[in-house]
């Protein structure tokens, strides 16, 4: 009789286990990212400057925290690049509730959507963020410009060699 409990705790086994197995999925929703203030600031940076680059978005939020206002995410230098990966996470949130779109396949440039500015309208932007970008203005544009531009430089260069090369497809990056 001992040997037939065996065979059905070995049967048992084999089977695998009824066990309910619960695992935690984040929801981002528009009214989550709309209380969010590091979210709305990267909706507010991304509307106010155009279309940019994610690097591009990067690079003013860490400008930010030199001009002495910190968004709350903290920057590794990778290579003179400043990177966050909250920073990132964030910009996935904000694409994925549909505030912000990439403009086209090619440049991948970020540029706020007629949702994103209706959020934006209706959030509160703090008022912190809005007078440092005013006060400096003329400067934040003009580095955005200016990394911009070499990405943008970059990423023509490399297409063309993609062509040259006789490749249809293959990633830029």
């Amino acid at each position: 009789m001992a040997k037939k409990k065996r065979d059905d705790s070995k049967q048992q086994e084999g089977k695998g286990s009824k066990e309910l197995k619960i695992t935690t999925i984040h929801v981002v929703t528009p009214d989550k990212v709309l209380s969010n203030e590091r979210q709305v600031s990267l909706l507010y940076l991304i509307d106010r400057f155009g279309p940019l680059h994610e690097k591009t978005v990067m690079k003013l939020a860490y400008m930010l925290s030199e001009k002495g206002y910190n968004l709350g995410y903290n920057f590794r230098l990778v290579g003179d690049s400043p990177y966050s990966p909250d920073l990132r996470n964030d910009l996935v949130a904000l694409l994925y509730v549909g505030f912000i779109e990439t403009e086209s396949s090619l440049y991948r440039k970020l540029r706020s959507t007629g949702e994103g500015k209706d959020a934006l309208a209706k959030a509160r932007v703090p008022r912190g963020l809005i007078d440092v970008v005013n006060k400096n203005f003329e400067e934040f544009r003009n580095t955005a410009s200016m990394v911009d531009s070499e990405l943008d430089l970059q990423i023509r260069k490399r297409f063309r060699e993609l062509q040259r090369s006789g490749r249809r497809r293959a990633p830029l990056f």
